[in-house]
């Protein structure tokens, strides 16, 4: 029975890696915390601490913009709907380096933003009930009537456990 389970997660994994195939992966910095890619284009939304003098800018503590890989990956600034209403992230409680905050998009996930000179900025949410610090999120999109109101099937978190250091995938279904 526990050979039939392991396959069926091992499979469910598989799967869920396959869904972002031949998907650019932007180049990593020393101020990168994470990056959002989902299923309508391999566009993606980068998210990098904003640091300056060895401490977290809190009148702004990331900053957000998209690469534009159907346009040769030009690096682009959200627009304001987007910043609004999707991707920007929104501060909700502050200390020096130590932020919590959540995406525009939704209230539901809080993002811990912290810094320390010897890790550098990370950042880190708890998902099904494991605490991870995050490096990617894969938004699967289903798409409506006549292609408009797009619609959230599910969400992948990827990123190391926040104990262990061991990377983890967390999957939330939307409904």
């Amino acid at each position: 029975m526990k050979i039939i389970l392991s396959f069926f997660y091992l499979f469910f994994c598989s799967y869920s890696c396959f869904s972002q195939s031949n998907y650019p992966e932007p180049t990593k910095t020393a101020t990168r915390l994470f990056y959002i890619q989902h299923s309508n284009s391999h566009n993606t939304y980068v998210y990098d601490a904003n640091i300056k003098g060895g401490i977290i800018d809190s009148s702004q503590p990331i900053n957000e913009y998209k690469i534009v890989y159907t346009k040769k990956g030009v690096k682009k600034p959200l627009s304001l709907l987007q910043k609004k209403l999707a991707y920007g992230m929104i501060v909700q409680e502050s200390q020096p380096n130590l932020f919590k905050l959540h995406l525009a998009a939704s209230e539901k996930i809080d993002f811990y933003l912290n810094y320390n000179e010897s890790e550098g900025a990370k950042i880190y949410v708890t998902v099904n009930k494991h605490k991870m610090y995050l490096d990617k999120m894969f938004v699967q999109l289903k798409v409506g009537v006549l292609r408009f109101k797009a619609k959230t099937e599910y969400i992948l978190f990827f990123g190391k456990d926040y104990n262990s250091g061991k990377p983890i995938t967390e999957k939330i279904v939307i409904e």
